[in-house]
């Protein structure tokens, strides 16, 4: 794994928000299931761009040799309503977050720090994009918005939702930890609030909660193994 990754901006961002929604959350049951619903939501947008364009996004090793060729423009799927329908998901998946804890001020802050942090970098993907698809993508952008979806489809639209989408560009992974991420918020709350007497009241939904939270995680783990199963049996199947 490549910790390059990990610094980038828009992970220098979310590290200390992560930090923040333990710090100043004020969870209650109505905030926590309203929160779910935009976290659930952001996430099946993430999932149908992904499922589009996983697997024909930039290769960072074929950058780095100077051949970062994107392979077609997308313009199917979510794409035919807005050109940047991942960070969509993505300010979705925030604003469910910042719903949940229920704290205005930091609601304020992640949504400034999401606008000025990906504002950078869709601009830059969108200079590759004209780079590499040219005219074609010129019309694309003057028809679709940014970042706010229109209504009605873009007419030109090319592409279609694969599995190998989600698999290249584990979106699965993404998906399990931010329900993680999510149930820990709501029981790291509990505790403070109720000073660890968690299963007292509401003891079935909270065990609930509890049991899919630690499913989660093992089926995390399952997936890593399998996948990495997976690639060492394709590399063995290339040697002569």
């Amino acid at each position: 794994m490549s910790w390059k990754r990990f610094t980038k901006p828009r992970f220098l961002f979310v590290y200390p928000l992560t930090v923040a929604l333990f710090l100043f959350a004020h969870v209650t049951e109505r905030s926590f299931r309203a929160g779910m619903i935009l976290i659930i939501l952001g996430e099946l947008v993430r999932g149908w761009a992904n499922g589009h364009v996983g697997h024909l996004k930039v290769n960072w090793t074929q950058k780095w040799r100077g051949d970062a060729k994107i392979g077609r423009l997308v313009t199917a799927g979510p794409y035919a309503f807005v050109r940047h329908p991942l960070y969509l998901g993505t300010l979705v998946i925030g604003a469910g977050f910042c719903l949940m804890v229920n704290n205005p001020w930091l609601t304020l802050a992640a949504l400034a720090g999401f606008l000025s942090v990906y504002h950078r970098t869709m601009a830059q993907e969108e200079a590759l994009l004209r780079d590499e698809c040219s005219q074609e993508y010129l019309a694309y952008q003057a028809a679709v918005p940014r970042l706010v979806p229109r209504w009605h489809r873009y007419a030109r639209r090319q592409g279609e939702w694969s599995w190998r989408g989600i698999a290249a560009s584990k979106e699965w992974k993404t998906a399990i930890w931010i329900m993680v991420l999510a149930i820990s918020v709501y029981f790291w709350e509990e505790w403070v609030q109720e000073r660890g007497r968690l299963l007292e009241e509401r003891h079935a939904y909270r065990l609930f909660l509890l049991t899919l939270l630690l499913l989660l995680i093992a089926l995390d783990g399952f997936m890593e193994v399998l996948t990495r199963r997976m690639k060492a049996k394709a590399r063995t199947g290339l040697q002569p």
